[in-house]
């Protein structure tokens, strides 16, 4: 990375999947600590500066890991970089390649499947947040059956979820469709808007969950593979990961609503 280090302004962004909050500091969990003058504490500057942060940051992808060591001076941690390994490729890489790389997710789809998992773990939906987690790591490998497959179990375990939360018996059949059916009386969707301006939307999203689940059974490795499985696009398994997660998000944000209509009036 070098020793002269660009200063990030409060503007820049120095997100990267390799950080974690530690006491009051940021920590590097790729960090290698060699003896007691090394360490796992960076900077913003570090962060900001370092090729895993920046493909992370520029090409959506977080297949990336440094071979990293930081070792403390007067100055803060001072960081040596030996290698960067990609993980799908399995071999070491580069932020220029990895910029014409075209096996990284598109940057939309990073930040709906993002804003899913955010609002999965803030809300309590574990389940269902390992599913998405699941798809998303299946998106990344090329694992397209099973992003097809954990992708609508996201939906299941939110819909499965919302009963146990509320306290209601799940339908005697427990496809897509039929969870679908119950999480929508449940919820009182269809009153969303009692002059009837979604209902050819609500009657549409009936079409796109029944269709969901049959498309993991034709697709999917939910129920195995045979001899010859069936080949699953990229883009296929990228609509099914996003139309997913757009349904997870409207069921939680429904849910949380009723939830709070409840405890306003609770008889």
């Amino acid at each position: 990375m070098g020793k002269e280090m660009k200063e990030p302004s409060e503007q820049d962004s120095i997100e990267c999947h390799l950080q974690q909050i530690g006491m009051g500091t940021l920590i590097c969990r790729a960090a290698k600590q060699t003896g007691e003058h090394s360490t796992n504490e960076v900077t913003p500057a570090v962060c900001f500066n370092c090729p895993a942060g920046k493909i992370y940051r520029e090409v959506g992808c977080d297949a990336v890991l440094p071979k990293l060591s930081f070792f403390l001076t007067s100055a803060g941690p001072s960081p040596a970089l030996q290698s960067l390994f990609c993980k799908i490729r399995k071999r070491e890489t580069s932020l220029e390649y990895c910029r014409t790389c075209g096996l990284a997710v598109a940057e939309t789809t990073r930040r709906i499947v993002t804003t899913a998992r955010s609002l999965l773990e803030a809300k309590g939906f574990y389940s269902a947040y390992q599913d998405l987690e699941k798809a998303r790591i299946g998106i990344r490998d090329g694992n397209f059956e099973n992003a097809v497959t954990r992708s609508i179990s996201c939906v299941e375990s939110v819909m499965r979820t919302v009963h146990e939360e509320l306290g209601l018996p799940l339908p005697d059949r427990k496809q897509a469709a039929d969870l679908w059916k119950s999480t929508r009386e449940a919820l009182r969707i269809d009153s969303v808007d009692a002059e009837g301006r979604v209902g050819q939307l609500l009657n549409a999203m009936s079409g796109v969950i029944m269709h969901l689940g049959a498309l993991r059974n034709a697709l999917g490795d939910a129920h195995g593979k045979g001899k010859y499985p069936p080949a699953v696009s990229e883009s296929i398994a990228e609509l099914t990961l996003n139309t997913a997660s757009t349904l997870a998000t409207f069921v939680i944000r429904r849910y949380e609503q009723v939830k709070a209509e409840h405890e306003r009036n609770p008889t």
